[in-house]
C-alpha cells in the first residue's frame, strides 16, 4: 500500500460515517461483528494483511514467524482463526515484532494472551477473548497474503489483501480497496453534513427538517440498482 495519504485520511473518518456510505452505495456485507472488541485504545486504519489458519488440521502449518517478515508499515495484521477457542493466536513478543515492523494494529477473531501488556501498547488489538495457553499446539497457519473472512454484523465479510480497515469505539469497517478512494472521499463529505444537521438541531431546527434539508447521503452513487439510502 503506498498511498499514504489516504490513509492519513481514512485514520480523520468515523466508521458509522464509512458504512453509511457503503450501504448507500451497496456495500452491505463490510461491518464486522461486535463480538470482536478492542483491548484499549479501538482507534486503528490502516490496510490489511491476511492471514488465516485453524484447529485440527493435519497439516505441518506455516511458521508463525513468516508472517512477522510479510509486515511492512502501516498493515493491519487481520487473522482469521476459524473462531479458535483453544487459546492465544498472538502475544506480546508477536506483536511488538511487528510493531517494529510498522504494523498499526491487529485484528483477529480468535483469542490473545498478554492482554495488559497488549492494552497499554502502542496500537489497537482487536480479538475476542484473551487466554493464558498458547493455542499453536491445536491451531496453525494455513494461507499467508490471501482473502480471508471474519463474522460481520450483516453477514461475513471478505478482507483481501490491501483493503482498507478502519476501526473506532462503534465498531470496524473493511473498505473494498478497489472503491476506498470513493468511499474516503463520500464519508468525508457525509461527516461534514452530519455536522451540519447536529448544527441546526442544536439551534432549534427539527431532526427531519435539518435532515432532510441537509440531502444527506444524496452525493453517494450506487454500486448496484438496489442500495438505499441509510435513514437515522
Amino acid at each position: 500500500m503506498s498511498d499514504r495519504p489516504l490513509l492519513e485520511r481514512l485514520s480523520n473518518l468515523e466508521t458509522a460515517a464509512a458504512a453509511d456510505v457503503m450501504v448507500a452505495m451497496g456495500l452491505e456485507a463490510q461491518v464486522l461483528a461486535p463480538s470482536l472488541q478492542p483491548l484499549g485504545g479501538a482507534r486503528m486504519a490502516g490496510f490489511a494483511l491476511c492471514a488465516e489458519g485453524r484447529e485440527g488440521t493435519d497439516e505441518p502449518g506455516l511458521p508463525t514467524f513468516d508472517l512477522d517478515a510479510l509486515v511492512s508499515p502501516g498493515a493491519i495484521v487481520v487473522i482469521a482463526t476459524a473462531e479458535c477457542g483453544k487459546g492465544a493466536i498472538i502475544g506480546d513478543n508477536m506483536v511488538t515484532s511487528m510493531v517494529q515492523a510498522g504494523a498499526r494494529g491487529f485484528l483477529l477473531d480468535g483469542g490473545i494472551r498478554d492482554r495488559e501488556a497488549l492494552a497499554s501498547g502502542p496500537v489497537p488489538v482487536w480479538c475476542r477473548y484473551a487466554s493464558p495457553i498458547n493455542a499453536h499446539r491445536k491451531w496453525k497457519y494455513t494461507a499467508m497474503g490471501q482473502p480471508v473472512t471474519l463474522p460481520g454484523i450483516w453477514g461475513d465479510v471478505e478482507i483481501r489483501p490491501g483493503d482498507l480497515i478502519l476501526g473506532d469505539a462503534d465498531g470496524v469497517v473493511v473498505l473494498p480497496r478497489e472503491h476506498a478512494e470513493q468511499i474516503v472521499h463520500d464519508a468525508e463529505i457525509h461527516m461534514r453534513a452530519e455536522a451540519d444537521i447536529k448544527t441546526a438541531i442544536e439551534a432549534g431546527e427539527g431532526r427531519e427538517s435539518a435532515t432532510k434539508s441537509s440531502r444527506r447521503l444524496q452525493h453517494v452513487r450506487p454500486l448496484t440498482a438496489h442500495a438505499e439510502i441509510p435513514e437515522e
